[in-house]
C-alpha cells in the first residue's frame, strides 16, 4: 500500500499495511413517492471512499514492507503533506503484486496515537478526489 504526492515526487509505503480494507462506491439514488406507487430516480455515481487501520513501527518486526522511517516520522509526513492542500495517490497492491486500487484521495481524518507496544496505531479516512476536466469538447 502507498500514497504519494506530486507524481511520484515522494511516494511513501506503508511498513504494515492493514489486513483488510473495504472501498465503498455509492450511487445518487432518489425514492419518490407517488399516488399510485413509488419510484427510484437512479443519480450520478457517488466519490469511492476508504478507510484503513494500522499502525506505524518505532522499532523493526520482521513483517514490516518498509524500514526507511519510524513512528512519528509517518505521522509527520501525512501531516505536512495534509497541509500542501493536494491530492494523494493511493495505490494498492495486492500480495500478488497486481495493482487493485489506484485513486487520488483526500485525507478527511488521521486519527494517531501511541498503542500499548509502543508503536503508532493510525487511522485514515479518505474519499476520492475526482480531477475536473477543463477540456472542451
Amino acid at each position: 500500500m502507498f500514497l504519494s504526492i506530486n507524481t511520484n515526487a515522494e511516494v511513501l509505503q506503508l511498513p504494515v499495511p492493514p489486513s483488510e480494507y473495504n472501498v465503498p462506491s455509492p450511487w445518487g439514488t432518489e425514492q419518490v413517492d407517488g399516488l399510485q406507487q413509488s419510484l427510484l430516480l437512479i443519480g450520478l455515481e457517488g466519490l469511492q471512499s476508504v478507510d484503513i487501520k494500522s499502525f506505524f513501527p518505532i522499532r523493526d518486526y520482521p513483517f514490516l514492507q518498509n524500514r526507511s522511517m519510524w513512528g512519528m516520522e509517518y505521522v509527520n509526513t501525512i501531516k505536512r503533506w495534509r497541509k500542501m492542500r493536494i491530492p494523494i495517490r493511493l495505490v494498492i497492491v495486492d500480495s500478488q503484486g497486481v495493482q487493485s486500487l489506484n485513486m487520488a484521495v483526500a485525507i478527511t481524518n488521521f486519527e494517531h496515537g501511541v498503542g500499548r507496544s509502543g508503536d503508532i496505531d493510525y487511522t485514515l479516512q479518505m474519499i476520492e478526489f475526482p480531477f475536473v476536466s477543463t477540456a472542451r469538447s
